[in-house]
């Protein structure tokens, strides 16, 4: 039996993206071929996974099965020991845990779902050992500390450029935590601090004291950030290959240093047998508009709804928002306030989340699904659901995206961050229903786990050869 050592930066039941969702399918189709997997992540904070006020975990580990696959947890305490910026990306503690999982597990394979939160000194601690090491990448972490490519301006990026001085303005500052953050660790490792202090805290405030925390860390933050461009690349160029699931990732990648050679391009598979049952559309006289996934900036929320709301208020049509509003409380706010203020906000429901064996159902009920995000999707897994389903979708002409939906043939693509495109595209569909069924009937068939798997076998079976060969560039042991 073989043995594959799965990573990634968070997984299920706390957190539940469509990274954690590839991971898991991924393992559970690999048990089935008669693979043992042990699937390895952390557990930081949604929101902010660069710090953690007061951690409600107290021990380094932890392990647990989760629906047949197991898990090792990387928790808080251990992941945030003597923390400093360049953790991120060169974590010794995490380095030095790593290396006793892997002579525990001892692991034929390791497959790197996502390695952040982890950092990249787990990619050097297997090879070290002579172990295969091979990626899956969902997002761009390896060339943009904040995964996405979006720079703080909204604008899209296409790399930091060797030495990363351009990510200054987009990560530095969130290697800090907000002032009240700050004040409730000072707090909490220095009780006293108010009680000794009240009349120099009352003097100069807490935002004096965070500014001179800020200033004392800026020049190490500024290097860490620097610095990062170069360690990752180098480190994307010892795994033995990097499956890509879009032809736009492995000419960023290309465009940013890492070798083409390593790039493999392996779209992702989805778990259709819940989703091709409700391939037909229920009744409804009116059209119907659907968001499902995150409800955060990057995702564009805020951009469907005002362009919902600037649809003729005739218009037949509703538009329903799945999702959870608490993930990210201050967007979720702007959501449900922009969408009872609106034009249209009548017909616009937030409805929540719901179980993901209800996809299906969900999508049966959606006649056009809306991914309006702001970043180079790779993918999203929501895209393929909905294909799997002959749901039509409209999209942001932008990524992996438009690798997927070919504009007018069975979707839509509408203009990066513009309302009124996103309006346009929505009243194509209202004012002609037969687009819709046009779009459906282009719709093919959609790729299954089973097939990716297949890929990643294929993968597998030359990094291992090549361990093997003597000659080949992909035998990279580090000292």
């Amino acid at each position: 039996m073989k043995k594959v050592l799965l990573t990634v930066h968070k997984f299920f039941p706390e957190h539940r993206a469509g990274t954690e969702v590839l991971t898991l399918k991924a393992a559970q189709e690999l048990q089935r071929r008669g693979y043992e997997v042990l699937v390895v992540t952390a557990n930081p904070p949604d929101l902010d996974a660069s710090h953690r006020a007061a951690s409600k975990v107290n021990s380094a580990t932890s392990d647990y099965v989760h629906e047949g696959v197991p898990v090792h947890v990387i928790e808080e305490p251990l992941r945030l020991k003597d923390y400093e910026f360049s953790f991120e990306y060169k974590h010794p503690h995490i380095a030095k845990h790593f290396q006793s999982i892997l002579d525990e597990f001892q692991p034929d394979i390791v497959h790197i779902f996502h390695a952040q939160n982890l950092s990249a000194e787990i990619i050097d601690v297997a090879r070290a050992k002579n172990i295969a090491v091979v990626a899956s990448t969902t997002d761009f972490w390896f060339v943009c500390p904040v995964v996405q490519l979006k720079r703080a301006d909204g604008a899209v990026c296409r790399g930091p450029k060797s030495p990363g001085a351009n990510c200054l303005t987009c990560y530095t500052p969130k290697l800090f935590p907000p002032v009240g953050e700050f004040k409730e660790a000072v707090v909490q490792k220095y009780p006293a601090i108010e009680k000794l202090m009240p009349e120099a805290i009352a003097e100069i405030g807490w935002s004096g004291l965070y500014g001179l925390y800020v200033s004392g860390k800026a020049i190490p933050a500024a290097l860490s950030t620097c610095r990062r461009s170069d360690v990752l690349r180098e480190a994307a160029n010892k795994l033995q290959a990097i499956m890509v699931p879009t032809k736009l990732m492995a000419d960023i990648f290309a465009e940013n240093g890492i070798e083409k050679e390593r790039l493999h391009l392996v779209p992702f598979g989805i778990d259709t047998k819940l989703l091709t049952p409700y391939q037909n559309k229920t009744a409804s006289d009116s059209v119907r508009i659907g968001y499902i996934g995150t409800i955060f900036e990057h995702k564009g929320v805020d951009l469907l709804v005002d362009a919902f709301h600037l649809l003729p208020a005739e218009a037949k049509t509703n538009l329903t928002i799945y999702g959870d509003l608490n993930q990210f409380p201050h967007y979720g706010k702007l959501i449900a306030d922009k969408a009872s203020t609106g034009r249209n906000a009548d017909k616009i429901r937030l409805a929540g989340t719901f179980p993901n064996s209800e996809l299906g159902s969900v999508l049966s009920s959606i006649d056009v699904l809306v991914v309006p995000s702001r970043w180079y999707e790779n993918t999203p897994l929501v895209i393929q659901s909905a294909l799997a389903t002959r749901t039509p979708l409209i999209a942001t002409d932008l990524g992996g995206m438009s690798e997927l939906i070919k504009h007018d043939h069975n979707g839509l693509l509408f203009e990066l961050n513009n309302a009124d495109s996103l309006k346009e595209m929505l009243a194509v569909v209202i004012t002609d229903k037969a687009k819709l069924k046009t779009f459906r009937d282009n719709i093919l068939p959609e790729r299954t786990v089973a097939d990716m798997v297949d890929d990643i076998e294929r993968i597998y079976g030359q990094a291992q050869a090549a361990l093997h060969s003597p000659n080949s560039k992909y035998a990279i042991v580090t000292n």
